[in-house]
């Protein structure tokens, strides 16, 4: 009775300890989605200062197609990232249950 015993707490070490791991790399993801989305929105916000200069136009449209791509890819909420993110979730409360936030 004591060996199950020991291999149950094992098992749920085993359990909490990558539920933590992965609930750790899954908040670094938001904030570097939303590192991302501000960097890009400075360099946007950067490239137009600079419109009357030679060639700035080309620098301004393609720091605001960046931005663009990130607001439909990443940020926006329909899009296949969060999708994915949502089932990332599910899954880790289907596998990990109570151990999971």
């Amino acid at each position: 009775m004591k060996l199950k015993n020991l291999l149950n707490e094992s098992s749920q070490q085993w359990q909490v300890k990558d539920a933590i791991e992965l609930q750790k790399a899954h908040e670094r993801v938001l904030r570097t989605a939303l590192a991302l989305d501000k960097a890009v929105q400075k360099l946007a916000a950067a490239s137009k200062k600079h419109r009357n200069k030679p060639n700035a136009k080309m620098f301004e449209d393609e720091a605001n197609g960046m931005y663009k791509a990130i607001q439909q890819t990443v940020i926006n909420t329909n899009s296949v990232f969060w999708k994915n993110w949502e089932a990332f979730k599910k899954s880790g409360k289907a596998i990990f249950g109570e151990h999971w936030n």
